[in-house]
């Protein structure tokens, strides 16, 4: 016999979520120069929270909270400065402790109202505005550009901004957000329009860019069976649109999987606004970037290759070479799934500049990182 209908229970999803984890990292920094080694102990936890209002509405609160003790802390002038940032409009980063030794630091990077119907998505609120298409640096991404070196902040971060989504057939519609921080000259408004021609996605914008005008472009296609991205801003200044001041921030990415499982990537980033100078390198796993300026070196050509080994181990390999002042960054990661909940990473980080036409060792760091999810 089978069952009658209302006697099979069903059981409702929850209407609250709540996602996260909780890092543990064991940093070793050392330099070329006896004495320079120094250590650093960071627990990362991030709370994910999500409830589901209605089938269109839900709100969500993301936290980010960190631990840092070590001989970094003594030894960095201002460190609780350092990551005590806070460009919203609303003030929602809190510096809990700030001892010489001890600092721990929380912040809310997502905090919004989300609205979708079936053809309109609608957020207002702190949250990812990500216009980039390519991996390593992002000229399209306006409202949210990251640090490629920042390894540990998958998530990226975010702006208090009111965005709009529209999309008919999910292969073209146009993207509007309006961002304010806490300064007028912070203020970035801009409408980027998706669509798809001869096999590839493309999207064009433009934007009232803090104290800049932006025009731009990206796309992502493929070149026989390799894939190939690129994008493009041009930023000019409002207070000098007629003259020569404007600068380009340009980015072209290939990559290929081969047959044995072995991926490789390569890119090359143009910033107009770059320099020459070899002691920006100093600088590069801590300074904050924005979509016009992605690295302060003019040209930037990144070799990455990455290997499955099994099923549990990953071996990725970064190279950076910066032609100009001839820098060369070394950027190796492995990574091992414990098991559903756990990942341990071994993380290196090695810079290097000319030096009597060689290649001197400027700053090397080793981590170590535990993750637990739930």
């Amino acid at each position: 016999s089978s069952a009658q209908t209302d006697s099979v229970f069903e059981e409702k999803p929850s209407r609250f979520q709540l996602q996260g984890y909780l890092k543990d990292l064991q940093t070793v920094s050392f330099g070329p120069d006896r004495g320079s080694l120094s250590t650093n102990n960071l627990l990362h936890n991030r709370l994910n929270f999500k409830y589901q209002v209605s089938s269109a509405l839900s709100a969500r609160l993301e936290l980010r909270t960190r631990l840092f003790w070590g001989e970094q802390v003594r030894h960095t002038p201002g460190f609780a400065q350092l990551i005590d940032y806070e460009s919203g409009v609303l003030d929602l980063s809190r510096t809990l402790v700030a001892d010489p030794a001890l600092v721990c630091h929380t912040i809310a990077d997502r905090l919004s109202l989300n609205w979708q119907s079936r053809h309109w998505d609608i957020t207002l609120g702190r949250q990812r505005i990500n216009w980039g298409i390519t991996t390593a640096w992002n000229p399209n991404d306006l409202f949210n550009a990251f640090n490629f070196f920042d390894y540990d902040y998958e998530e990226r971060p975010g702006s208090d901004a009111l965005r709009m989504r529209y999309s008919r057939d999910g292969m073209s519609g146009f993207d509007v957000a309006l961002s304010k921080g806490k300064e007028a000259k912070t203020t970035t408004a801009a409408l980027l329009y998706r669509f798809n021609a001869r096999e590839y996605d493309i999207q064009v914008l433009g934007a009232w860019y803090q104290e800049d005008l932006a025009l731009g472009g990206g796309w992502a296609g493929s070149i026989g069976e390799a894939g190939f991205k690129g994008e493009a801003t041009w930023f000019q200044p409002r207070s000098n649109l007629t003259d020569t001041t404007g600068t380009l921030s340009l980015t072209l990415e290939s990559n290929y999987t081969f047959e044995g499982g072995w991926y490789l990537s390569g890119a090359y980033l143009y910033t107009g606004s770059g320099q020459s100078s070899p002691g920006a390198i100093n600088q590069l796993a801590t300074q904050r970037l924005s979509a016009k300026m992605l690295m302060p070196f003019k040209h930037a050509i990144l070799m990455q290759t990455a290997k499955q080994i099994s099923p549990l181990f990953t071996a990725n390999l970064s190279l950076i070479y910066c032609p100009g002042p001839d820098a060369l960054i070394i950027f190796p990661v492995l990574t091992y799934s414990l098991n559903d909940n756990w990942d341990l990473n071994l993380v290196a980080q090695s810079f290097f500049i000319p030096e009597n036409k060689q290649f001197k060792n400027q700053g090397n760091s080793l981590i170590l990182r535990l993750k637990w999810g739930f």
